[in-house]
């Protein structure tokens, strides 16, 4: 996967506030105390300025008069006939006998844009079609031949070579866009080809069982694994959790890290990864909450989360936590909290149950860095989600 820059996400200029403006008072001159306005700053309102005459200038020509009778020759117009019944009725000139003259109509007088030439409308139509270079219209041709067709539509004649649109970035993008789509589907967006390389080589085959289809489309790449490895069931449940943990481990390595979760026009969330400083020291591990919020289960986690994690959560909660069982099946320690007598309410609300979690992992060196919606199938076939907690190394040691 190339080497990225840094991304200098950060470097803002501080906010300037703008400096007060102070309304202006007019100079009144040396020696004179200046006058507060009385309008506030506002322009005063006089009221409407007196329309003024201009004085007669015999030297100038007097103006045209519009009354005067038009140099153009009008249509006559006959008055309206007397004792007539219907005074409102539009009158309309007499039909004029064949032979007679008449005024020339307005109609007459407008002026035709017929700047076009038929040898200058049929250039035209021949430039504004894309695929008519080799067609011409034989100068013989009559009004009563069939006219050749054009290729007018985008779809160019049979024979005819096309280029597909494939974009092509000048330089490889600042971000790329992660999904989980279904039970065994993975898309990475605006990928380049030496990171593409590297994932086929070192992430996919992390599943043992195998691809069932892995396509490229332009910088997009969509893999379909075989047997549902989203579904977290049956014994390759760890390497589901393994496989996605080491594709956040080698995208932090090359220096994408994750920032947000987007939904664009897709039901599975977008993960969008940013140009960061690259870090190959940065350890991960999964856990995940039950649905009713009282069973915390951390998959493979580092030695001393796997020591303390227990003991300080009981000390924080005054030991309302009930058991801490390892689970051979796929190498997770699972945290349970007690029940209120007689009921299957969890004693401590989840999402105390939770803050505590996190306050313990900080303190171990660990911080929340994303989360992964899995839309899983239960044992009755029915689909949920299960949302995976990723959680990254805050500070190294030296």
């Amino acid at each position: 996967m190339q080497q990225q820059q840094p991304y200098m996400h950060g470097g803002y200029h501080p906010y300037y506030q703008q400096q007060p403006v102070y309304p202006q008072t007019p100079y009144m001159g040396a020696g004179s105390a200046p006058q507060q306005p009385q309008n506030m700053g506002y322009p005063p309102f006089y009221g409407p300025p007196n329309p003024q005459v201009a004085p007669p200038n015999p030297n100038m020509p007097m103006p045209y008069p519009y009354d005067t009778g038009s140099k153009y020759p009008q249509a006559s117009v006959i008055p309206p006939q007397a004792g007539t019944s219907r005074p409102h009725r539009r009158q309309t000139l007499p039909s004029q006998p064949l032979g007679t003259s008449a005024g020339t109509l307005r109609s007459a007088m407008k002026k035709t844009m017929n700047v076009f030439t038929n040898a200058e409308t049929a250039i035209s139509r021949q430039i504004s079609n894309p695929f008519n270079n080799q067609q011409t219209t034989p100068t013989s041709a009559t009004h009563n031949a069939p006219r050749p067709r054009l290729y007018s539509n985008p779809a160019p004649p049979q024979g005819m070579a096309v280029k597909d649109d494939v974009f092509e970035p000048d330089s490889p993008p600042l971000h790329m866009f992660v999904s989980f789509v279904g039970s065994n589907e993975l898309r990475v967006e605006n990928i380049m080809k030496l990171a593409l390389d590297e994932v086929r080589r070192t992430i996919w085959p992390l599943w043992p069982d195998g691809i069932e289809s892995d396509i490229l489309q332009g910088h997009n790449c969509i893999v379909k694994f075989r047997n549902s490895p989203w579904d977290l069931v049956g014994p390759n449940t760890r390497h589901a959790y393994k496989l996605i943990v080491s594709f956040f481990q080698l995208f932090q390595m090359r220096g994408y890290s994750f920032q947000t979760a987007v939904n664009i026009t897709t039901p599975a969330p977008r993960l969008i990864f940013q140009v960061t400083q690259p870090d190959s020291k940065a350890e991960f591990f999964l856990a995940y909450l039950s649905q009713e919020g009282r069973r915390f289960t951390v998959v493979s986690p580092p030695q001393q989360i796997e020591i303390s994690i227990g003991v300080r959560l009981r000390s924080a909660l005054h030991r309302k936590v009930v058991t801490e069982n390892p689970s051979e099946e796929d190498d997770s320690r699972i945290i349970e909290i007690k029940k209120k007598p007689n009921s299957n309410i969890p004693e401590i609300d989840p999402a105390l149950f939770f803050v505590e979690i996190l306050k313990v992992l900080n303190s171990l060196g660990f911080q929340l860095d994303a989360t992964v919606p899995l839309n899983r199938r239960g044992n009755l076939g029915r689909r949920s989600v299960r949302e995976l907690f990723l959680f990254k190394t805050a500070v190294h040691t030296t």
